[in-house]
């Protein structure tokens, strides 16, 4: 049922006339996501504040976790990010400037200790995700069976057929039949590829979302806590890849691409706490997050050789379209025990498959149509659990950890599909499964300062296919990287 599926949604894909545009749900899937990002305190405890509040970077997941303040606060972060050997000629590593923000607490002056207590005001920077991951992997199981060609192949008899070239297909074999030799010519316009034995691929992508939240909160009876935050994002994306494939004909090619994504978009965040028994610490916190709405910008381009010759290049200039991300929804437990120890334990759940691509200018509807069915067809909802607990042996020394587990929402037969008029030219795709993260850190407070140290460890396991075929067995990859942080702060 399911390859029946793929084939209808890829039928309805390539019937799609005039220019398709290159982003899917894998992209999808990049431009949702997030890391785990902010104070080094809160990153240490799992993100899982929600309900305990008192970080300035909680304004980003429940915008209620700031009433809790009594006192105003300003922070900043840095970061080394370690993700392996680079790849592409980048490096593996890099410094980053994860988080800035200030928030002033009012106080409403009110000795009743009922109604209105203190009204804050928040905004904060922080980068909700670093694009930087570094790939080196030999393809397995080609075996002499198997090639990117087939694909390729298959694209460029569609494009015949069709009397439209898309880059992928124009690159290989144009309409007057001239080819750079990856190809075998079956008839008077027919393609077939060339199995392989062999092939390395490499790949770095490198760039950040950018987020940047303004909150407001209230204080209701030391007891109800409101908050609501407004999202600015801004997203610069990037990636360079090469794939490297050994025909068993002693032909070899190498097909090198890059892309690149702009766009900003906006969200709105509400969310709640509250202390269900009033003489208890323990707390419950819900949010919810609206979808992002983006304005994005594309572009991408290629280049392939046989036997070490230029053959030809494709490049696809700039062109916009809006994309939005799915809703979120989250709620929290926390507890404290005197001053000396708190626990945080949170969920979220995100659906990928409702993510939505939609056209700018009414131009090529069909085709968002399309891949926005594709999309719902490859992922699913993603769950997160974060749990987080926060240690103080003396007054001015506090130790944290933390624990994150993201489930994959990519299901278990998803694939990326390709078009023969289309401006896509690369054919691989990673299924990702789940993501855990292990956090651990220090604080220390004098008079109104402070500076928190944390280390996170993120490990992910993959299936990465080179390109689309139904028989392939995938090859294992890791995306493993380690974050090493500090936060300055300062309460006054």
């Amino acid at each position: 049922m399911k390859s029946v599926v793929k084939y209808v949604l890829l039928g309805a894909l390539m019937g799609t006339s005039g220019w398709a545009y290159a982003q899917d749900s894998y992209d999808a899937h990049t431009m949702t996501n997030s890391d785990l990002n902010g104070t080094a305190r809160f990153v240490s405890m799992g993100g899982a504040l929600g309900a305990l509040g008192g970080d300035i970077s909680v304004m980003s997941t429940n915008p209620a976790g700031t009433g809790v303040y009594r006192k105003s606060d300003a922070a900043i972060s840095f970061s080394g990010v370690f993700a392996g050997d680079g790849a592409m000629g980048h490096d593996g590593s890099r410094m980053s400037l994860d988080q800035g923000g200030v928030l002033i607490a009012f106080d409403m002056d009110n000795p009743s200790g009922k109604g209105l207590q203190f009204v804050n005001f928040g905004v904060n920077f922080q980068k909700k995700r670093n694009f930087l991951f570094n790939q080196h992997t030999d393809v397995q199981h080609l075996d002499g069976l198997f090639s990117q060609t087939f694909q390729i192949a298959n694209l460029c008899n569609y494009a015949y057929e069709n009397d439209y070239w898309g880059t992928m297909a124009d690159m290989s074999a144009s309409k007057k039949g001239v080819h750079g030799g990856i190809l075998d010519e079956t008839g008077e316009y027919g393609y077939a590829g060339i199995a392989s034995d062999q092939a390395y691929y490499e790949r770095a992508t490198f760039g950040a979302t950018i987020q940047a939240d303004i909150n407001f909160s209230f204080n209701l009876s030391d007891q109800f806590f409101l908050g609501a935050s407004v999202g600015v994002y801004d997203i610069d994306f990037e990636r360079e890849s090469f794939y490297q494939e050994h025909g068993v004909d002693d032909m070899v090619f190498d097909l090198t691409n890059w892309y690149k994504t702009t766009g900003d978009g906006f969200d709105v965040k509400l969310g709640i706490i509250c202390r269900p028994i009033e003489d208890s610490p323990f707390r419950i916190g819900a949010y919810v997050h609206t979808p992002t709405w983006y304005r994005m910008t594309d572009a991408n381009g290629s280049t392939l050789y046989q036997n070490d010759e230029y053959v030809s290049e494709g490049y696809n200039s700039e062109y916009d379209y809006k994309f939005r991300t799915p809703w979120k929804f989250g709620v929290s437990l926390g507890h404290t025990v005197g001053q000396n120890f708190a626990i945080g334990a949170e969920y979220e759940l995100q659906d990928f498959g409702s993510a939505h691509y939609s056209e700018v200018d009414g131009y090529n509807s069909a085709y968002f149509r399309n891949q926005n069915a594709i999309t719902k067809q490859v992922l699913r909802a993603q769950h997160t659990l974060k749990v987080g607990a926060e240690f103080k042996p003396i007054e001015a020394l506090s130790l944290r950890v933390g624990y994150n587990f993201v489930s994959s929402p990519f299901k278990s037969d998803a694939y990326r599909t390709i078009g023969y008029d289309g401006a896509y030219t690369e054919t691989d795709f990673t299924n990702w499964k789940a993501i855990n993260r292990f956090t651990a850190g220090i604080g220390y407070r004098y008079k109104g300062g402070y500076v928190d140290v944390t280390y996170q460890y993120q490990a992910q396991k993959g299936d990465f296919y080179a390109f689309d075929e139904v028989n392939l067995i995938p090859t294992k990859i890791n995306s493993n990287r380690s974050q090493l942080m500090a936060t300055l702060g300062f309460r006054f």
